[in-house]
């Protein structure tokens, strides 16, 4: 099958990876794009293709980039008239997912999010959630990979809840312990903080570190904050609780 994915950043370009390790032609558009995602498009082993011919020669189009840049590539890819499969594969909220599908009116649209590492083989498991009513299709894409599909559903928006629940477990908690680490530093209690590690819900105190390694990621866990706390709101639960969260990725941010 002939992919084009939209855009290979850390995450994208590993999926894309393991499409190519099982069997697939797969392209991408390197223009405009940074000498690092050319780099990791070239270990991927993907195909530099320019936008007009990397959507109107792909059977399918994935989407995986930050969650701020997604409906417009789903609006780019529409316009250029793609009737194939399309793979949204960004956490987004409902509200935004609508718009995405929305703009490619002629695709098979399959909602999609990752959670986990990168699939690189590693001990933490890396599952693609899918829904939609291509989503067997879509999973047999990783037939034999490290990436291992879970299809939730048959509408679309099943997929992102999945991964956005998670989300707001797993990186509500980092938000938390970057707060934690930044009032501790304040009162010199560092070590004291770190020592809890040793309870059975303190693992995420173990590395003082952690709010510095997390400012590479602050410019796009904060985004996908917002989309979190739309997805709250249309759920009737408390989306304010990840708007506060959301301001730790903001102060934090380069």
């Amino acid at each position: 099958m002939r992919i084009s994915v939209f855009h290979p950043g850390a995450m994208g370009s590993q999926l894309a990876a393991q499409l190519v390790a099982a069997g697939h032609e797969v392209h991408w558009v390197p223009d405009g794009r940074s000498d690092a995602s050319k780099a990791r498009a070239d270990a991927a082993g993907l195909i530099g293709t320019p936008f007009a011919e990397a959507v109107a020669q792909a059977e399918a189009v994935l989407c995986s980039c930050a969650p701020q840049g997604a409906v417009e590539i789903a609006r780019q890819v529409g316009r250029a008239g793609f009737g194939g499969v399309y793979v949204e594969a960004n956490p987004l909220s409902p509200v935004s997912l609508r718009e995405a599908q929305a703009a490619v009116p002629d695709a098979t649209f399959v909602d999609a999010g990752v959670v986990g590492p990168p699939p690189v083989g590693g001990p933490s498991p890396t599952h693609l959630m899918l829904s939609g009513t291509a989503a067997d299709q879509v999973a047999a894409w990783w037939t034999g990979t490290a990436v291992t599909p879970m299809v939730v559903g048959t509408e679309p928006g099943a997929a992102s809840a999945a991964k956005s629940s998670y989300a707001l477990y797993n990186k509500g908690k980092a938000a938390l312990a970057v707060l934690a680490f930044q009032l501790a530093e304040k009162y010199g209690v560092t070590d004291a903080l770190v020592a809890q590690q040793t309870r059975a819900d303190g693992g995420s105190l173990k590395d003082p570190n952690l709010p510095e390694q997390l400012r590479a990621v602050a410019w796009r866990w904060g985004p996908e904050f917002d989309e979190l706390a739309e997805t709250l709101d249309e759920a009737g639960l408390e989306g304010d609780a990840a708007r506060a969260l959301r301001q730790v990725w903001t102060h934090l941010a380069p």
